[in-house]
């Protein structure tokens, strides 16, 4: 059910401020999408960047916008878009709108990385979102199902701790095929299927996993996270094209060396694609024990990036992908009202 309208250049009402929600890629397509309207941004908002300078615009706090209920809100956002739109609605904001019309707008793209060129061509996904918001259903905006904890890459700060593991395993299919169908049974819409590990390509199941949640109704999109190191056999390319897979390709420069090779297959191929080059790192931590207190501990959480990165590990529904693998290493355990098991114990 669509709770918003897109925002279009005849929504703009003069002495009415233009304020964009969400300071990351949402918001600088957001940017360009309004210039080529002719207009400008007077504000962002983001959590994670209040009173910075992006974009040459100042960066807001959430809270701020108590004194601007009476202006334009944009919900530049896909991970929190539900978030924003509930907040933005508690306080009484009059003028709340999606992106779509910005995401589509017409300009020289050249002004866009490559990789936020391809977020704007996939616009889809944001549209996913927008759609199937709200309402009485459950709607969740994307999972990660770890297929494998094997890696072509030993990367000494992983964020999902994947260089911990000592003896890593490749998951069965036929079992995050059963409890993710137990998952699935309990929402009412899933918009991105997220396929990792480790390295997927390496999973030799990749297809038959695919295969099996192509068809569901209830998922919108699958994705396959791949860091270029190693190229797709054959079964897989068959089961990715015709089911309209789209590849997340990480390229970390020399390290990802198959880059090029790997968007020329998936090219010949008419497989969607794109490329997110990570230019720099962002350190989250190792799994050392930092006696936090609990107030500490909540804002850690409330400004984590991966704080809603959900994911579907040995059958288990964790929040984040740390929690996941942190309680398999057994650094912690995860509290009972953290975790949800959909296999009766996990495997």
């Amino acid at each position: 059910m669509r709770r918003t309208k897109s925002f279009e250049q005849t929504d703009f009402q003069y002495g009415k401020k233009i304020i964009v929600y969400g300071a990351g890629r949402y918001g600088e397509l957001a940017y360009w999408g309004l210039q080529a309207m002719g207009m400008k941004v007077d504000y962002f908002v983001d959590r994670n960047r209040a009173g910075e300078i992006y974009m040459g615009t100042v960066v807001l706090a959430p809270e701020d916008l108590k004194d601007h209920t009476q202006d334009i809100i944009l919900i530049a956002s896909y991970n929190y878009f539900n978030e924003i739109l509930s907040y933005a609605e508690s306080i009484g904001a009059a003028y709340i709108y999606d992106i779509v019309s910005l995401l589509t707008a017409e300009y020289d793209e050249n002004v866009l990385t490559e990789y936020l060129r391809d977020e704007k061509h996939n616009y889809k996904k944001y549209e996913n979102v927008v759609e199937n918001v709200g309402g009485n259903q459950l709607v969740i905006n994307h999972c990660e199902v770890v297929v494998t904890e094997c890696c072509t890459l030993k990367c000494r700060d992983c964020a999902n701790l994947m260089q911990y593991y000592r003896h890593p395993e490749k998951i069965k299919s036929e079992d995050i095929i059963s409890s993710f169908n137990n998952f699935l049974n309990t929402i009412d819409a899933l918009l991105d299927l997220r396929l990792l590990g480790g390295e997927p390509f390496i999973y030799n199941e990749l297809d038959e996993i695919i295969d099996a949640f192509a068809d569901n109704d209830k998922i919108k999109r699958i994705t396959v996270y791949t860091n270029s190191t190693v190229m797709p056999s054959e079964k897989m390319i068959v089961s990715m094209k015709k089911n309209n897979v789209v590849v997340h390709m990480s390229d970390y420069g020399k390290m990802s060396g198959k880059v090029n090779a790997l968007k020329e297959l998936l090219t010949e191929n008419g497989i969607e694609h794109y490329v997110h080059e990570y230019k720099e790192w962002h350190d989250v931590g190792d799994v050392g024990r930092r006696n936090f207190s609990e107030e500490t501990l909540q804002r850690i959480f409330d400004t984590c990036i991966m704080s809603t990165c959900y994911s579907f590990y040995r059958g288990k529904f964790y929040v984040c992908p740390r929690a996941a693998h942190g309680e398999r290493l057994g650094v912690f355990r995860n509290l009972a009202d953290e975790v949800v098991d959909f296999a009766g114990g996990g495997y």
